[in-house]
């Protein structure tokens, strides 16, 4: 399936939905609330990601996303939302700690993710029923269901390979995940049909495969590729000697009872559609 199918596949559903809702939302209320409006936004920014490989829950410098998004407002405080993001997360157990379990354990990954959800964002205040007459300042909540394509790759001998093929744990697992957003934002108003958006959006994910680290390290046959990308070890020598003896086949190499999960923070340019938007 090319890059452009894909997309189609994930965003155009969502659209339907969203035009379903406001559509309704419309006819419900049409008698209260006259005035809507559509706005699309772009923006950039920064990743969390929340895994085995990343104890100390450090966030990753330099821009590692883009996100565009459809935004309808529904009722006074409530708005739909249909958003895409393409990013990447990744991390090494070489930033633990010397000596540390993690250390020793030295594996990596590194993913190019795409996500796409719907959700519904909660204004703390009033819509002014004209969105050239909006505050200055509107910060908001948001919530939502998506789903988000995920591929862990890690480097051998200079070449990059899918761990999730390989499968480095003996067990398989398919590279679409369910996730919940839910996040915080503030829109500001820099002209009539232009805001700056700053957001924060969590991600809860429904698989701890993300980092392709989960469970215990399985039995393989020495010097096979499985066998060197599950297990690392050796690679770095003997840093932490009661670590070192714990990382055989049956010895954890993760802790499957919480799921992976990732955070984005991005600044947004948005840009409400004239022909879409009433109560100008």
């Amino acid at each position: 399936m090319g890059k452009s199918t894909f997309l189609f596949y994930l965003l155009f559903p969502l659209f339907l939905c969203l035009i379903f809702i406001e559509g309704n939302a419309q006819n419900y209320f049409k008698n209260q609330y006259k005035d809507r409006y559509y706005s699309v936004s772009l923006g950039t920014g920064q990743n969390g990601y929340f895994g085995e490989l990343n104890e100390n829950n450090n966030i990753r410098r330099g821009l590692r996303n883009l996100t565009a998004s459809l935004e309808a407002r529904l009722l006074d405080k409530i708005s739909a939302r249909a958003e895409f993001s393409y990013f990447t997360i990744g991390d090494s157990d070489s930033n633990a700690p010397d000596s540390t379990f993690e250390r020793q354990r030295n594996l990596s990954f590194e993913s190019r993710n795409f996500e796409a959800n719907l959700q519904v964002l909660f204004y703390l205040h009033n819509y002014s029923k004209s969105f050239g007459r909006r505050k200055t300042w509107e910060p908001y909540l948001t919530l939502g269901i998506g789903v988000t394509r995920f591929n862990p790759t890690a480097i051998l001998n200079d070449e990059k390979i899918s761990l999730r093929d390989i499968q480095t744990e003996n067990v398989s697992y398919g590279n679409f995940a369910l996730v919940v957003p839910a996040g915080i934002g503030v829109k500001a108003r820099l002209t009539k049909y232009l805001n700056v958006i700053f957001e924060a959006g969590y991600r809860y994910t429904f698989t701890d495969y993300l980092d392709d680290v989960s469970t215990v390290f399985p039995q393989f046959q020495d010097n096979t590729i499985q066998q060197m990308l599950s297990n690392r070890k050796g690679e770095i020598g003997v840093v932490n000697r009661e670590a070192f003896d714990q990382l055989i086949p049956g010895g954890n190499r993760g802790n499957p009872d919480t799921n992976d999960s990732y955070l984005l923070i991005n600044l947004k340019l948005e840009f409400y559609i004239p022909l879409l938007t009433r109560g100008k």
